[in-house]
C-alpha cells in the first residue's frame, strides 16, 4: 500500500500536536443523504458550537469528479460559487467545554483501504478513544411514531444501547464500513449510529432525523449537543406533514398501513410468530409501489413538499 499518511494534511496554522480530543463524529456521504438527516446535524453543530478546521484530506487522490460533478455557476461569461467537494477534519468545542472532532464531506471514491489507515493514524495521533459513525436510510415506517435509531459496531460489546437491525442484510458496502471494520480490527471502538426515515420523506429535509441522530450520540457516549432551533424546524416540518396527510386520503392508507405494522411489532408477545409480520423488503416494495402510483392520479402530486433538500452525491 502507498503511504497513506500522504492523503491526510493539517492545516498550516495548526500544530498538530497540541490536538486532543477522545471522540470522533463522522458525517462522511454514502449513496445519499436520506431526509438530509447528515447535512442538518453539520449545520447545526458547525453553526452553534465554536468550531475551526484542522485537516483534509487531498480530494484530488481519491474523489470522482466526473462521476459526481460538483455544482459552479456560469454568471453570464464567468464562472463563480465552485461547489469545491471537501473531507475537512472540524475540532469542535462541546457545550460542556470538552473538544471533539467532526469529520464531514463526500463519500470518497477512491483507495478506500489508504483512507482509512489514514484515518486510523489521525485517530491515534489526536488521542481519540471512540468514534462514531452517522447515517440514515429510507424505511417502511410512519412519521407518527419515534424515529428509531439502529446501532451496530466493530465490536457490539462496545454499544451502548443495543437496537440493532432485525435481521441480516447483504448490501453495497459504504467507506463507512471499511473504516468501522479497519479501525476495530486496530483496537478501536466504532460505533455507527442509523436513523430509520419514513420513506416517503426520504427527499425533504427532516430534522427529526438530526434530532435523533444527536440524542443517539450522546447515548453511545458521544458529545451532549442540545437539539437547539433544529426542534422549533421539527415542528414545523411535522405540522406541513400533518396538513398534507390530511388532504391526501391515500398518504392516510399509506401511513396506517405503517402505523398497524409498527404497533405490532413493538406489541408482539412471547408466542408472537414472525413469520406472520411483513419482512423489512415486502414492506419496502408496498412504499415504492405506492410511490410509483402517485404519478397516476389528476391533480398533482400527493407526497408532502416541505422544504425539498436533496443531494446529488450517492449515501444513506
Amino acid at each position: 500500500m502507498t503511504d497513506p499518511t500522504t492523503l491526510f494534511s493539517y492545516e498550516k496554522h495548526v500544530d498538530s500536536r497540541t490536538l486532543r480530543g477522545e471522540t470522533l463524529v463522522v458525517t462522511l456521504g454514502a449513496f445519499g443523504d436520506t431526509g438530509a438527516a447528515r447535512a442538518l446535524l453539520d449545520d447545526h453543530v458547525l453553526n452553534t458550537l465554536p468550531n475551526r478546521v484542522v485537516g483534509r484530506l487531498d480530494m484530488d487522490q481519491v474523489f470522482d469528479y466526473t462521476g459526481h460533478r460538483p455544482q459552479v455557476v456560469l454568471a453570464r461569461d464567468r464562472f463563480t460559487d465552485y461547489e469545491k467537494p471537501e473531507v475537512l477534519l472540524h475540532e469542535v468545542t462541546a457545550p460542556d467545554g470538552q473538544p471533539f472532532f467532526l469529520l464531514t464531506g463526500p463519500e470518497p471514491s477512491f483507495q478506500w483501504e489508504r483512507i482509512a489507515s489514514a484515518m486510523r493514524i489521525v485517530t491515534e495521533q489526536i488521542g481519540i478513544r471512540r468514534t462514531l459513525l452517522v447515517s440514515a436510510f429510507p424505511a417502511p415506517v410512519p412519521h407518527t411514531r419515534d424515529l428509531h435509531v439502529t446501532r451496530w459496531a466493530g465490536d457490539p460489546a462496545d454499544i451502548v444501547v443495543h437496537r440493532p437491525m432485525p435481521t441480516d442484510f447483504r448490501l453495497r458496502s459504504s467507506f463507512n464500513a471499511v473504516l468501522t471494520m479497519r479501525l476495530a480490527e486496530a483496537g478501536h471502538d466504532v460505533v455507527g449510529v442509523l436513523a430509520h426515515v419514513p420513506q416517503y420523506l426520504a427527499d425533504i429535509a427532516y430534522p427529526d432525523a438530526a434530532i435523533a441522530l444527536l440524542r443517539a450520540l450522546g447515548e453511545e457516549g458521544g458529545p451532549d449537543i442540545p437539539v437547539g432551533a433544529l426542534e422549533q424546524a421539527a415542528q414545523a416540518v411535522r405540522e406541513n406533514i400533518d396538513q398534507q396527510v390530511a388532504q391526501a386520503p391515500q398518504l392516510q392508507q399509506l401511513v396506517a398501513g405503517l402505523e398497524e405494522n409498527h404497533d405490532r411489532t413493538l406489541t408482539a408477545g412471547p408466542g408472537f410468530d414472525e413469520s406472520d409480520m411483513p419482512s423489512a423488503e415486502e414492506l419496502a416494495a408496498e412504499v415504492e409501489q405506492y410511490l410509483a402510483g402517485l404519478g397516476d392520479d389528476e391533480g398533482g402530486r400527493d407526497e408532502p413538499d416541505t422544504d425539498e433538500r436533496g443531494t446529488d452525491t450517492d449515501e444513506d
